[in-house]
């Protein structure tokens, strides 16, 4: 058992339990509940959109966390370790796509101008961002900086707007050729 530990969980747990991972699990809350409300409560989005929109984002926060947070290049690290730790899998797997899943719901009901609404989503990511390295301290830029973070959202946004309306395109030739 003491192998286990030492070999399996203790690499993976974070160093100390302090404001990062208590806001971690703040934002796991609240994306959850989100996710809860906007799928059982008041769906706009059919459920191949919620499982899509999800896959998707699950597919580029796993990509682009990977490329861009370790070897070679390294740009920063979350949480406590640069290696990683149980708290990041909560993030890539539950908060970077239910918030995308969320953004996608307000876009399906709201139908909001799609140049503001790609700029508001940025900026509000990147506010967050903002808001989690400075106060929370939930990464640490190495050479990264938050203005890369909005060139990224910015593009992670334009990007799900285009998959979104593709795949709600693709849906209704679908329902329109039964």
């Amino acid at each position: 058992m003491k192998k286990i530990y030492e070999n399996v969980l203790k690499p993976i747990l974070p160093e100390k339990f302090d404001e990062n991972e208590w806001f971690a699990l703040a934002i796991v809350i609240l994306v959850c509940v989100c996710i809860y409300w906007i799928t059982v409560k008041n769906r706009a989005l059919l459920w191949t959109e919620i499982i899509c929109i999800s896959l998707f984002n699950l597919q580029l926060t796993t990509v682009g966390d990977y490329f861009l947070a370790m070897p070679p290049y390294d740009f920063y690290d979350t949480v406590d370790r640069n290696s990683g730790e149980i708290t990041d899998i909560f993030l890539q797997n539950i908060v970077y796509p239910g918030f995308f899943l969320f953004l996608m719901h307000i876009y399906k009901s709201w139908k909001p101008n799609k140049v503001w609404f790609i700029v508001g989503c940025a900026i509000l990511l990147t506010g967050l961002e903002a808001v989690s390295v400075h106060v929370f301290h939930l990464f640490t830029y190495k050479s990264w900086k938050l203005s890369y973070s909005a060139m990224f959202y910015l593009l992670t946004a334009i990007i799900n707007v285009i998959f979104f309306e593709r795949l709600a395109a693709f849906i209704k030739k679908r329902k329109d050729d039964r």
